[in-house]
């Protein structure tokens, strides 16, 4: 993709951020806050809740274009307010966040569903893997809007939010009763606390000290039971805690997925494809690394020099920072493209940036930078700043 051509796609860069786009949106669409109307200039295909869970879907270019606008700031209430209509499954969406000059190619698409998540999954239990909670203001409704996200999200864009419980969302494609022992086991000890797991550990292998024995009788008690099992009762105990917590507790919004997800997805059905998909989908230093291409084959000795101090950085942080610098590469943190091509400029100075074109996964790399220290403090500061802002076209 071509850096300077006005339709490009989104650009996101270190200092002033950046925006470019592939495609135009309706000039006529306007934004109405207190009327938010997901469909407007746009007339969807009639449907139901039903017709998104046949096994053929339509291609994305024999969908109609539905052209939306979402807030930041309240990403979480605009999105569900689209997904509400089951009509939404039947177009191509094409979003623009309000405020920010970007255009979507896909890039501004990741981009959206990556906060609605971020935000979404704050207010859900757990720690490491995560489950909703019921929530007083959400009905059916609501919840299976929020099916509609993690589907579409997934079938249009390849994206999931993998730190909701693969034992939930197994649960959500086939019931309740298609979820073994061990996978609700593995994912409770992720939904855990680093210390609770710990107690938990020690406590099955009857290596538990007073610590330990504390965090355990704090978990117990906190699910609702104010003394602890026998250790031989102990296994028994914690996977019906498990199946509680995991399954039971979050069940009205387990079926209403359900009625979005029921044959939506067929190669979904079982535990080894979602256990399988989630690892697909986690990204890692190594994978990361790998995904980093030069555009040209034949690279100058400084442009090897940057080329390689990308490299030893992705190859060194942590999972948090990792996570970040994909989001910032192509709108996702999970892994949902296969190559993050890396381009060159000469910029120096103040005027030195990354630019990250998210719809195509394409990096702008300065390779102006006289250490590997130096590179890493700028990426650094990028990445925990407001890297995901688009507010320059």
């Amino acid at each position: 993709m071509a850096i300077n051509v006005p339709d490009e796609d989104i650009e996101i860069q270190f200092g002033p951020l950046s925006s470019h786009a592939d495609e135009t949106l309706d000039p006529t669409l306007l934004w109405i806050p207190d009327d938010i109307n997901p469909f407007q200039h746009s007339t969807p295909n009639d449907g139901t809740a039903s017709s998104t869970s046949t096994m053929e879907q339509p291609s994305q270019s024999d969908k109609e274009i539905c052209c939306v606008q979402i807030r930041r700031i309240n990403v979480v209430s605009d999105v569900i307010n689209i997904f509400m209509e089951p009509t939404v499954m039947s177009v191509q969406l094409k979003m623009e966040l309000t405020n920010e000059k970007a255009f979507d190619s896909d890039g501004v698409s990741r981009e959206v569903y990556s906060a609605f998540w971020e935000h979404f999954l704050e207010q859900c239990e757990g720690e490491d893997e995560r489950v909703p909670r019921l929530r007083p203001d959400f009905t059916e409704k609501h919840w299976q809007a929020v099916g509609r996200v993690w589907l579409k999200g997934y079938l249009d864009h390849n994206i999931i939010p993998i730190q909701l419980s693969p034992a939930f969302i197994l649960a959500c494609f086939q019931g309740v009763n298609s979820v073994d022992t061990e996978l609700l086991m593995m994912s409770f000890s992720k939904f855990l606390s680093a210390p609770e797991r710990v107690a938990v550990d020690r406590a099955l292998q009857g290596n538990m000290d007073e610590d330990a024995e504390e965090d355990l009788l704090d978990l117990f008690s906190r699910i609702g039971s104010h003394s602890l099992p026998s250790k031989e009762n102990l296994q028994a105990s914690l996977s019906t805690i498990a199946h509680k917590v995991l399954l039971q507790e979050p069940k009205f919004v387990i079926d209403s997925f359900h009625s979005c997800f029921y044959n939506a997805v067929p190669s979904l059905g079982t535990k080894e494809s979602i256990i399988e998909l989630y690892k697909s989908k986690k990204a890692t230093n190594k994978k990361v690394a790998q995904m980093i291409q030069p555009s040209s084959e034949t690279l100058n000795s400084q442009e090897q020099t940057a080329l390689s101090y990308l490299l030893r950085y992705v190859r060194s942080i942590d999972q948090r920072k990792l996570e970040t610098f994909l989001r910032f590469c192509t709108g996702s943190t999970v892994l949902c493209k296969d190559k993050i091509e890396i381009m060159f400029n000469k910029l120096s100075g103040l005027n030195r940036r990354v630019v990250a074109h998210t719809c195509g996964a394409v990096l702008e790399l300065p390779c102006t930078y006289k250490s590997y220290p130096e590179f890493r403090t700028e990426l650094d500061n990028m990445l925990s700043g407001d890297c995901f802002t688009m507010d320059i076209l």
